[in-house]
């Protein structure tokens, strides 16, 4: 009896901090819809080996025409740490694929997909949620700086 009673009392503390977590990224999700931006990791994989190559670095991003402002943030309430970047973005490749699980050592959520962009200081790999890519590569295919297809 007090087995079952130990395992019933973890299973509650642990489906009440799963559904603590869950409440708090949905808050965080909402807030950064409100104003445009989203929740994204950033590496940048032409860097020299033991640099960013293969570290997902946690930000925001502000999509724009042509462009996209990277604001590196901590926690899962997204806390601004650092200086923001500006990217100009000269092409948006097609290609989409999974993070895998060897390469999600930041990417703390399954089922987050990653794109590679061209930009005005090398190549870009984004990580993000399909339905924040989707966003991303139609406001960054109405920017001016967008090669015609």
């Amino acid at each position: 009896m007090d087995a079952l009673f130990t395992a019933f009392f973890y299973t509650l503390v642990y489906w009440l901090l799963a559904l603590f977590w869950i409440r708090n990224m949905r808050k965080t999700k909402q807030r950064l819809d409100e104003h445009g931006r989203f929740r994204v990791f950033i590496r940048y994989p032409d860097s020299l080996p033991g640099s960013l190559s293969g570290i997902w670095n946690q930000g925001i991003a502000t999509p724009g025409a042509g462009s996209i402002r990277f604001q590196p943030a901590v926690y899962d309430n997204l806390e601004p740490s650092g200086r923001a970047t500006d990217f100009e973005v000269q092409e948006v490749f097609p290609e989409r694929r999974k993070v895998s699980g060897k390469e999600r050592k930041y990417p703390p959520a399954y089922g987050f997909h990653a794109m590679t962009l061209m930009t005005n200081g090398g190549k870009v790999e984004l990580a993000a949620s399909p339905e924040s890519l989707d966003r991303l590569a139609e406001v960054l295919g109405s920017g001016p700086s967008q090669p015609p297809s």
